[in-house]
Order: structure tokens, then C-alpha cells, then sequence
């Protein structure tokens, strides 16, 4: 056997035993032995010179890891600002691991226990807080009261009113006992993700003078909104496990007679902190070059997924440094991406935290050139803007950072891998990133809720998310192909420069697009966002005659004529007509294609702003028509594309092979992850 024939050969064995530890995870970690880990090094990497946000909730925690009972045991202190104008007599903070206490709470009776193809086991989670003190004053614990359903939000009153301007410290002592991995946080064997584990204060929102507290209970379609600050974080764990989290790791000890390391993390101008504990993940690391200056990429993997992983760090580079091109450079030193093990990924995979996310896509169906890899990475870092630098209320408005995130997603993808075959480029196949994602959407009018629901208002999940991820993406798609895509993004630039380390509403977003696009978009973004259901563009009719002069009786008495055949006979030109209905919501200017049977094509366009639910078309050509089609570049967000393509003549089976094509990858796609 040749060298070269040796390496194709454990080329393929590796490739084999990749596939089977794919399909079949758990199976892997059996015949693993957790060894002592190296202790890592501070990191080298330069904190941000001054603060970029207001830095109103900072949190100083000290938590110790319990892999065997999958407990964390930890106190925190957080340092809070009144930045209201009005004196504050309680602090109410979120208690989201309660979600996972037991059937009764709001996220398991909103869930019915699953999320994302994934079902809660009988190990449940809860958040036990046994101390609260501020300053001298005593133990407050007793004095604390659950607000609304569940067991989601404690109110803890203070010992007397903090007036506006002023800083209080406050101190917890808590238990997080986590769940087996469901919905973002949890334990999955060895492996530990943890997210939303800690009390975490609400915001004040509202009218200077008049300030409420935004601080909703735990439901499942709603995410996260909390405020800017610094986090300094000490993580204890065993010898054995390595450790990613939010934030630059400053100071590492190991602790020989206990057998555990602990690491002290900073992270600055970030409003939550999530971490990673496995006896067996690896890295891989490269760099992104950012406005001048160095960001470390690094992608924390199993063994058995390295091929993944270096297709995760590949597309994480380029989203950093096109993202930071589009609208704002990334402020962090550190960007880290967690690949769960496969048999973990339904639960911890898919989801967003400052400076790290969780990733997934790995699947034997997902081979080079089949980007369902790349676009969750893709996704879940673009949040490092649209939701981490721009802190939206992911609860009143989950539009706003999801669907606006999966629309700069296109945005990327077609810079990356170009606009053709963005989403698929594989053994033939070619689809557009917009194209599945116009495929994978419901039609709007199935939609019963606009766009523009709090996250807790939507029916079911279905309609949670084809509105505030797919109907979104492609009404911003629509509005960028109607101003154009250089004016639309420079106006998306500009909204993300003035709210970065802010909490900009839809209101915010909307003010800053007429304004730098210099018009009142209202006729668009109102029954756009806040209508149901969308543009129903349609061909209604469409017929040609042979033109010939007029024929009949013309003049009276005397005068009377008769115009025969033979008088006017035909030219062998056609008088056609196209008639096209819009009888939906959203009403735009939309381009029409008319093509003939000699192959030659007429576009018009009607300027559809709601004035009339129809238009009628007069065309006058040598050769007859032979299809209409509405909106030939997908520049509008429509709704059965089978209604805006009609053919006179001619084989339409490449057309539904095409469509059909189209629709197969959508759904496996979906069907393999859930962003």
C-alpha cells in the first residue's frame, strides 16, 4: 500500500468513526477517560480602554461547579445604579432556571415541555436563593416575594428607598441546580452549559420621572433583556474539566489538594454571562482582523467533530469581520463559539451570549457545500450585534434582534459564498440564502399575528417564529431591494453606530431609516410590521389577439362603410393584456416580467402604494405571450409564488422540479436545527 494510499485510508476510517460519533454521540464518551487539564494562561489580549456603556448593573460572582450532582454553588454581589429620576423601593431580578422546576411553571405550561424538537426529562433545574443583604441592614431573604405565575421573578425589597443617581450593593448567596440540557442551559453527561444561571436584576424602562421595572416571568418563546455592566467572575471546577465562558480569563490557580482550578474571568460592557464546562472539548483558534486591531476566534469542539469545527471557525472569521464592516466594529478582544456534542446539540446548541455562543448543523446530511454549519454559526454570532451590542427587548420585541440578526444574515452569507448559491452549493444544487429562506416561510396570511407581538402574545411557536424571524428577514429584504441595498445599508450602519450599548425599540429603528433614507417610510413599516398578512400579488388574466385594423360598419347612411378581412387583414403583430391583483395588506412597487414566445421580455412596473388593488397592462408585439411573472428577483416579501407565475404555453416541469428542489432543502434544513 502506497503513502498516499495510507492516508486516503485513515482519511476514511477517521471519516467513519466521525460519522458514527455523530449519529450516535453518547456512545463516544464511554470509552473516555477524563484526564488533568493543562492550566491555561491568562489570556494576552487588551480590556477596552474607557467604558462603552453605562455600566448600571455590574456583578462580582464566585461560583464553584459540582459535575457529578450537576450543581453550582455561588454567592454574587451586584453593584446597581439608580439610573431612573424617580427613587426605587425594590429590585425585582429574573430566576430563569425556576422555568425548570417543575410542569408547573410558566415556561413548561408555554412549552408543554419541548422546544425545538428536544423534550424535558424528569431531571429538573431551580435557582435557591438562601441569602439576600444589602449593606448592614440584615437578611432580607424573608422579606422576598415571587411576582406573577411562577417562581421566575423575586422581588426583594430594600431597606429604604435608593434615591435616583445612587448605588447600592446587594448580596446573594444561591444554588443553581442545573437541568438535563433543555432550551439553552443544562448538563448533558459530562457536558455542562450554562446559561441564565444567576439572579439577574431587571431594567428600568419608561419616562424619566416615571420609570417601571421590565422584569417578565420566564416564558417559552421569550428571551433575554437586561442591562450593560462589568462581570467579574471566578469559575471553580475539577482538575479535569476545560472552560469557556463570557469574557477574558485574568488570573488562573489550581488548587492540588481539592483536585480543582479556578479561573477569573472579566467581561466588560456585556449584560450576561454564560460558561462551558466538558472534560473533553478542544480549541481551535485563528483571528479576525477588526478595525485595526486583532479579535481571537476560538471554536470549542469534541474530537469526533474537528471537521465541523474548522468550517464553524472558518465562517466565524468572516461574519466578525464583514458584520463589523456593515455596522459597527466588534468592541471584545475574544469571540468563542461552543459546538455541543451531537447528542447535546438539541438543547444547548443555536443560542447567543456576549462574546460566545453556542453553535450546531453538525450532520452527515450537512456536507461541504451544504451551509446549514456555516449559517448557524453565521446566526448566532450576527446576534453579537443585533441584540449584544444592540440590546433590544427580546421579550416585548423578539423582531427586532431576530429578525432583523437573520436578515443581516443574508446580507453575509451572499458576500461570503455569493448570492447564487449562498445557502446550497453541492453536486449541482444551487439556492440563494433569501430564496430559502422565502421558500421556508408560511405565507403571511397565515400569519394571526403582525410582526410586532411581544414574544408571549404569539398562538403557537410556528407563529412565533415565522414572524419574528423569517416574515421579518424578508420585509427588510423588501425594503432594501426598494430604496436600494447601498442606502439601505448605510441607513442600517448609522441606526447601529447611534444605538450601540443602548436599548433601541422598533420605534427607534424606524425613525432612524426615514431619517437616513430622507423619507416617510410609514406607508411601508406600519401594515408591514404592525398588519397582518402581507403583499398577494397574482396573475389575474393575461390574453393576446392578432391586431389587425379595425373591421365592422364605420360612418352612417351615405357615408357607411364596411371594413372586411380582406380590407384589414392581419399584421401578425398581438394585442395583449396582463391584468395583475395585489389583494393582500402590504402594498409596494413591484416589477413585472412579460415574456414572449419568440423569447424576447418586457418588464413594467406598477407603483403599487394601496391605491387601487389592480392594474392592467396594454402590450402590442410581433410574437404572443408566453408566461407573466410577479416580481421575477424576489425583491418583495410575497405570498404564493404559484400565483405570480403564469405560463400560455410550454413545459412548466423544470419550474416545479426547481420549486420542488427548493422546498426539500428548506424543510430538511429546518427540520435539522431550530435557530
Amino acid at each position: 500500500m502506497t503513502s498516499a494510499m495510507r492516508a486516503r485510508s485513515r482519511t476514511a476510517l477517521v471519516r467513519s468513526a466521525t460519522l458514527a460519533c455523530l449519529v450516535a454521540a453518547a456512545a463516544c464518551d464511554r470509552g473516555r477517560v477524563p484526564r488533568e487539564q493543562h492550566l491555561p494562561d491568562p489570556d494576552r489580549v487588551t480590556l477596552a480602554a474607557k467604558a462603552l456603556s453605562p455600566r448600571h448593573a455590574n456583578y462580582k460572582i464566585n461560583a464553584a461547579l459540582d459535575p457529578a450532582r450537576h450543581v453550582i454553588n455561588a454567592t454574587q454581589t451586584l453593584t446597581w445604579t439608580n439610573y431612573g429620576e424617580s427613587a426605587v423601593t425594590a429590585l425585582p431580578f429574573h430566576l430563569y432556571l425556576n422555568g425548570f422546576k417543575n410542569e408547573s411553571s410558566l415556561f413548561m405550561r408555554s412549552s408543554r415541555g419541548r422546544h425545538r424538537g428536544a423534550r424535558a426529562t424528569d431531571n429538573w433545574g431551580y435557582l435557591e436563593i438562601a441569602s439576600i443583604r444589602v449593606g448592614d441592614s440584615g437578611e432580607l431573604r424573608p422579606a422576598a416575594r415571587f411576582l406573577g405565575p411562577d417562581e421566575t421573578v423575586l422581588e426583594v425589597p430594600l431597606p429604604r428607598p435608593l434615591a435616583p443617581g445612587a448605588t447600592l450593593e446587594i448580596t446573594m448567596r444561591f444554588t443553581a441546580q442545573l437541568p438535563e440540557v433543555f432550551a439553552r442551559t443544562g448538563y448533558k453527561g459530562d457536558f455542562h452549559m450554562i446559561g441564565q444561571w444567576f439572579p439577574k436584576v431587571g431594567v428600568r424602562v419608561g419616562p424619566p420621572g416615571a420609570e417601571r421595572w421590565s422584569c417578565e416571568p420566564f416564558h417559552v418563546f421569550s428571551e433575554f433583556f437586561a442591562d450593560f455592566g462589568v462581570y467579574d467572575v471566578e469559575l471553580t471546577v475539577p482538575n479535569t474539566y476545560v472552560v469557556a465562558a463570557t469574557g477574558v480569563l485574568v488570573k488562573s490557580q489550581r488548587d492540588p489538594k481539592r483536585g480543582v482550578r479556578t479561573l477569573r474571568y472579566r467581561a466588560e460592557d456585556v449584560h450576561d454571562f454564560a460558561w462551558m464546562a466538558d472534560p473533553y472539548m478542544l480549541k481551535l483558534v485563528s483571528t479576525a482582523k477588526v478595525d485595526g486591531r486583532d479579535v481571537e476566534v476560538r471554536v470549542w469542539y469534541r474530537p469526533e467533530q474537528r471537521e465541523f469545527a474548522r468550517r464553524h471557525l472558518a465562517a466565524a472569521v468572516a461574519t466578525l469581520e464583514t458584520m463589523s464592516e456593515l455596522f459597527v466594529p466588534y468592541p471584545w478582544p475574544i469571540a468563542t463559539i461552543i459546538d455541543p456534542p451531537m447528542d447535546a446539540a438539541s438543547g444547548a446548541g443555536g443560542m447567543e451570549y456576549p462574546m460566545l455562543v453556542t453553535t450546531a448543523g453538525d450532520s452527515a446530511f450537512a456536507p461541504e457545500g451544504v451551509r446549514l454549519p456555516e449559517f448557524v454559526t453565521i446566526h448566532e454570532l450576527g446576534h453579537q450585534w443585533f441584540q449584544g451590542l444592540l440590546a433590544s427587548n427580546e421579550v416585548l420585541e423578539p423582531w427586532l434582534d431576530e429578525g432583523i440578526n437573520q436578515w443581516a444574515n443574508g446580507v453575509v452569507i451572499e458576500r461570503l459564498y455569493g448570492q447564487a448559491a449562498g445557502a446550497i452549493d453541492w453536486m449541482g444544487a444551487q439556492v440563494s440564502v433569501f430564496d430559502l429562506m422565502r421558500a421556508s416561510s408560511e405565507d403571511p396570511d397565515s400569519i394571526p399575528s403582525p410582526i410586532a407581538t411581544a414574544a408571549y402574545a404569539f398562538v403557537d411557536n410556528e407563529a412565533y417564529g415565522a414572524a419574528s424571524y423569517g416574515r421579518t428577514a424578508m420585509v427588510m429584504r423588501t425594503l432594501e431591494r426598494l430604496v436600494g441595498q447601498p442606502a439601505f445599508l448605510a441607513a442600517m450602519k448609522r441606526y447601529a453606530q447611534t444605538w450601540a450599548f443602548r436599548h433601541p425599540t422598533g420605534a427607534d429603528l424606524f425613525t432612524a431609516l426615514s431619517s437616513s433614507l430622507g423619507q416617510d417610510l410609514s406607508w411601508f413599516l406600519g401594515p408591514a410590521f404592525h398588519g397582518l398578512g402581507g403583499s398577494r400579488y397574482a396573475v389575474r388574466a393575461m390574453d393576446c389577439r392578432p391586431w389587425h385594423q379595425p373591421r365592422g360598419y364605420f360612418g352612417e347612411g351615405a357615408t357607411r362603410k364596411l371594413i372586411t378581412e380582406g380590407a384589414a387583414p392581419k399584421t401578425g403583430a398581438h394585442s395583449c393584456t396582463v391584468i395583475v391583483q395585489n389583494t393582500g395588506t402590504l402594498h409596494v412597487p413591484v416589477n413585472i416580467d412579460v415574456i414572449f414566445e419568440d423569447g424576447t421580455r418586457e418588464r413594467r412596473r406598477w407603483e403599487d402604494r394601496g391605491d387601487g388593488a389592480w392594474v392592467e397592462f396594454k402590450l402590442e408585439r410581433s410574437s404572443p405571450i408566453a408566461e407573466v411573472v410577479i416580481d421575477p428577483d424576489g425583491d418583495v416579501l410575497t405570498g404564493d409564488p404559484l400565483e405570480q407565475h403564469r405560463r400560455v404555453i410550454g413545459d412548466p416541469s423544470a419550474s416545479y422540479r426547481a420549486a420542488a428542489r427548493v422546498g426539500f432543502w428548506a424543510q430538511t434544513l429546518m427540520l435539522l436545527v431550530g435557530l
